[in-house]
């Protein structure tokens, strides 16, 4: 009875650990140069990603907006305490990808936040659909970045 009491809360830990971490993965589409992204989950469909594109990009994809452009209010936790930032993000011509940041080095403050988080929650204002708002764990957050930012 102990075994199987450890086994399943080794499981429910390893599941829970699984959904909370960046992870890294190599690109090689065979015409490209090879390159790295990152991307953390929310244990449903939406997930957040870093891809160095001319610049570190910052989105969140696996939602769906109405509209072309739509306002994001991005609060990270650092320490206990709210760091808060919004922007105009452009969104993908499928509607599922808001684009937070183009560069997310092209902010520094920004960027530590990001690295130093232990969670976000992004809010996607959408006018003309409804306001949306999904949350992350940050476990992993630097390496993530400094994988992707050097190839």
């Amino acid at each position: 009875m102990k075994k199987l009491l450890l086994a399943l809360v080794t499981v429910t830990l390893f599941t829970f650990n699984s959904f909370s971490q960046w992870i890294v993965q190599k690109v090689d589409n065979g015409f490209d140069t090879p390159y790295k992204i990152a991307f953390t989950h929310d244990d449903q469909s939406a997930y957040l990603k870093l891809e160095n594109y001319k610049g570190i990009a910052f989105y969140i994809s696996g939602v769906y907006v109405c509209e072309e452009s739509v306002s994001v209010d991005v609060s990270f936790t650092v320490n206990g305490d709210y760091k808060k930032y919004s922007a105009v993000a452009s969104v993908s011509d499928n509607r599922k990808t808001v684009f937070i940041s183009d560069d997310i080095t092209a902010n520094p403050e920004l960027l530590e936040d990001f690295k130093n988080a232990s969670s976000v929650k992004i809010r996607i204002n959408d006018t003309v659909c409804d306001t949306e708002i999904y949350e992350f764990k940050m476990n992993g957050s630097t390496a993530a970045f400094y994988a992707v930012s050097n190839p």
